[in-house]
């Protein structure tokens, strides 16, 4: 399995097909909604502007807006979790319609209780650090491991949008067993594909140096904007990569 391969693969099924400009147009306005609101609790916080000086109307629409956002795209990105399973014809980025927002909490159940394993695990090796030093390092490695190839739980999720058998603790370590060499290599060049992700935001940031308003709100907003979708593609090619790589070692497997 050839890595960056997968990569280019990845990106060249978001950008091609009949339906890929207007898929992409309406990421963009949807990760640039994400983008802008939280730059505006980001500036509330920076700021430290008190709870009794905000417009009221304001801050209820922007955590309104954040939440039912969050919770769309969560379920999308589930959606395009599913397409990557398969080859499709078509571009790859799911059509936008209210079925994600059904498949998110078909989710939910699962995301809680896993993020309750890796929190128990997190609290425990934050006391055995100061106890049992070996064995509270242990437990910390034992949490990112479990962090990274707890991923492989919601892909195998998303197959089918079935979470049946995938509440076992100790699954992450049997997925990594068999993709923990892919699964590192992936990551190194993702560093990169991340890095590659900010050079839009950085080239609108030298253009509105250029043309005199860089340090505006403006260029402050652009670049947090081009930042999340260009993010959120490069999120999405993980995933597809991820995807091709359980296909590969578990697909006719029984865990």
């Amino acid at each position: 399995m050839n890595a960056v391969n997968l990569i280019v693969e990845g990106y060249k099924k978001i950008f091609s097909g009949p339906n890929a400009v207007l898929k992409n147009v309406m990421l963009f306005c949807l990760t640039g909604i994400i983008a802008l609101v939280s730059l505006y609790f980001e500036n509330i916080k920076e700021s430290k502007i008190l709870f009794s000086e905000l417009n009221p109307f304001t801050f209820i629409l922007a955590a309104i807006l954040i939440i039912v956002a969050g919770i769309y795209i969560g379920g999308y990105t589930y959606s395009f979790i599913n397409r990557s399973f398969y080859d499709c014809e078509d571009n790859i980025l799911p059509d936008f319609n209210l079925k994600h927002i059904s498949i998110f909490f078909k989710a939910l159940p699962l995301a809680i209780i896993w993020i309750i394993y890796l929190t128990l695990v997190l609290i425990l090796s934050g006391i055995f650090m100061s106890l049992i030093h070996i064995l509270g390092i242990v437990l910390a490695i034992g949490f990112i491991l479990m962090a990274v190839f707890t991923t492989f739980v919601f892909i195998a999720f998303c197959k089918n949008f079935d979470a049946k058998g995938l509440f076992d603790i100790t699954l992450p370590f049997k997925f990594m067993s068999k993709t923990i060499g892919i699964v590192i290599i992936l990551g190194l060049l993702f560093i990169v594909v991340g890095i590659l992700s900010l050079v839009p935001s950085c080239l609108a940031g030298i253009v509105c140096g250029i043309l005199g308003f860089g340090k505006s709100q403006f260029a402050y907003y652009l670049g947090g904007i081009l930042g999340g979708y260009f993010g959120c593609l490069a999120q999405f090619v993980w995933y597809y990569c991820l995807v091709q790589v359980y296909k590969e070692n578990f697909l006719t497997d029984e865990l």
